[in-house]
């Protein structure tokens, strides 16, 4: 099960990220009024979107079975061995005050691929206190993070989709 941490969640996610920014990119250019719409692309776009939806879908289901609750019956062994697995593959952060998390974060190479230092504080910021209520774990962050980032950047793909399409029905 080693590689499934590895393989199973930064790997889609830095996937995704790579089609979502092909696709962003492409419908960006779509969208522009100067530019003339080409089908080909948008269509390209458009699978680049529905990949960097289903990596991300894959990657959230992955995260939630990875770090979400453990069964009663889980031994202690298991648990002990899940958690060296978690830290060993960088999946967990170890800060617990908020400046010391932001830190670690910021210097961390898997989040700096794919976030800026001001988008790592504004969902550090977002997430500090709710990330320590009910089940939530603070360690958890990291993934979290990555993941309502990809979230964003499928909606503001989305959007640029709906725009090159207005744009395309128009010229049409």
């Amino acid at each position: 099960m080693d590689k499934f941490a590895e393989v199973q969640i930064f790997p889609k996610v830095s996937k995704s990220y790579e089609d979502i920014m092909a696709a962003i990119d492409t419908l960006g250019n779509l969208s522009r009024e100067n530019t003339s719409f080409n089908s080909a692309d948008y269509y390209r776009a458009r699978n680049f979107l529905k990949s960097a939806e289903d990596l991300f879908q894959e990657a959230l289901k992955n995260a939630k079975k990875l770090l979400g609750s453990l069964p009663e019956y889980a031994s202690e062994e298991f648990i002990k061995w899940r958690t060296e697995m978690l830290e060993e593959h960088h999946i967990l952060t170890f800060s617990q005050e908020f400046e010391d998390l932001k830190s670690e974060l910021v210097n961390d190479e898997i989040i700096k691929a794919w976030l800026r230092e001001e988008e790592i504080e504004i969902f550090l910021k977002r997430h500090f206190q709710t990330q320590q209520e009910g089940k939530r774990k603070l360690e958890n962050i990291k993934v979290r993070i990555v993941l309502d980032k990809l979230q964003e950047l499928i909606t503001q793909a989305k959007d640029l989709q709906k725009k090159a399409f207005e744009k395309q029905r128009s010229s049409g």
